[in-house]
């Protein structure tokens, strides 16, 4: 009894964890706030448990703290990669913005619409609304798809070049192509635990 209701509280955690986390955001908070609510649950059931039954009390505390654990790092390193793989074809909706921009009208050979503002749906962990913008050019072909009205700017970004899409801004690899970014709101390269601090020019 004790080890299927920390099953059932592991999953909670696990879900918890995989909604929480913001693209370009944090990874501490959401860190933080799975590994708090694990302990909190762990110290609250324990204590009930051992009253009730102290075997199960010991049982529950066992469990809980593998299953706390587990929901901490999939918080801090798989939830938003994994959103992005399971995210509902993020890649082709990439991969589709990337076509606008190299097949679509152009001025002067400059693309008219390389910046579409999406009002509905989502890509991988980000949901609408949020501003899609592409480029493609001999040096990279990239598409970032940014917070609406974040302030720093955040997003993610699919890109063949890496890190360096991300000039003068903090950068976190998912998967594959996928990155997570925040700009640099300090302007001296302090990022978020987490992120690292790529350059400019």
């Amino acid at each position: 009894m004790a080890a299927a209701a920390a099953v059932v509280i592991g999953v909670a955690l696990g879900y918890v964890g995989w909604v929480v986390p913001e693209p370009g955001g944090s990874v501490v908070v959401p860190t933080a706030v799975v590994l708090g609510i694990g302990v909190a649950v762990t110290v609250i059931g324990a204590a009930v448990a051992y009253v009730v039954r102290p075997r199960g009390g010991l049982t529950f505390v066992a469990v809980m703290a593998v299953l706390t654990g587990l929901a901490t790092v999939w918080t801090w390193a798989l939830a938003l990669p994994a959103q992005m793989v399971w995210g509902g074809g993020a890649t082709a909706q990439a991969q589709v913005a990337l076509r606008r921009v190299e097949n679509g009208p152009k001025v002067r050979g400059i693309p008219r619409l390389p910046c579409v503002d999406v009002t509905t749906g989502r890509v991988g962990p980000l949901a609408a609304p949020y501003r899609e913008c592409a480029v493609a050019t001999s040096e990279g072909r990239f598409v970032t798809f940014t917070v609406a009205g974040s302030n720093p700017v955040r997003g993610i970004g699919y890109t063949d070049i890496g890190a360096a899409t991300f000039e003068d801004e903090c950068y976190r690899h998912l998967t594959g192509r996928w990155w997570t970014f925040v700009a640099d709101a300090s302007g001296i390269g302090s990022c978020p635990i987490g992120y690292r601090f790529h350059g400019g020019g």
